[in-house]
């Protein structure tokens, strides 16, 4: 009986210790669900990203129209994912093979601009790391650009490819760039290396 006595303290505070990582682990996912629970999961492959012009786009034209995030769930957006005089911004995925978050967010005339984000613990909030997708036409003078995420090499590490075009008034393309990024360390994009870049044709990233 006296050796059960001496082993209930250790017992005590095993499990005080057990419920204390517990209840850690609990505050971080009360601390993400109001952002998370937003964004529909998703496995990607390739998936082309492309904005929109429309204030109201319809979800069955669009596929990024998302959840508008308001209210409490506003305090986990960081620097650069805020709504602004152009519109909202709404949660459209999240990717479960990287760990990216996708947002509409607002652009020149209306929330039609797409960006990326990663959760930062440290800060308690979504970060943007990349602007995506965007388009712009003033008085006939268009500006577009579109992405993809996609595993070039299939090595389950998602690349970024950023196309983007200018044209005139008459259709005419002024300016053009094609850009291959790869993931760091630190889940951010930098420029790939030649033999990356390789592996994206450009006629198979056609603009939507």
């Amino acid at each position: 009986m006296k050796k059960l006595f001496y082993l209930l303290p250790f017992v005590f505070a095993f499990a005080c210790q057990q419920n204390t990582a517990n209840q850690q682990a609990a505050d971080e996912t009360v601390a993400m669900n109001p952002i998370k629970d937003l964004f529909e999961e998703q496995i990607v492959v390739k998936m082309h990203l492309f904005g929109t012009q429309d204030e109201m786009p319809d979800a069955e034209m669009y596929p990024y129209t998302g959840k508008a995030i308001e209210g409490d769930a506003l305090q986990y957006l960081g620097e650069g994912l805020q709504p602004g005089e152009t519109g909202k911004v709404y949660a459209c995925y999240h990717t479960e093979n990287n760990d990216f978050y996708i947002l509409r967010v607002p652009g020149k005339y209306v929330s039609g601009d797409l960006a990326l984000a990663k959760w930062n613990p440290a800060s308690n909030k979504l970060e943007k790391i990349q602007d995506l997708a965007s388009i712009a036409c003033d008085e006939g003078v268009c500006h577009q650009q579109d992405a993809w995420l996609t595993d070039l090499d299939d090595d389950r590490t998602l690349e970024l490819v950023l196309h983007s075009r200018s044209t005139d008034e008459n259709g005419n393309v002024t300016e053009e760039n094609f850009t291959v990024l790869s993931q760091t360390a630190d889940g951010k994009f930098e420029k790939s290396n030649e033999q990356m870049a390789a592996l994206a044709v450009k006629d198979r990233y056609v603009l939507h």
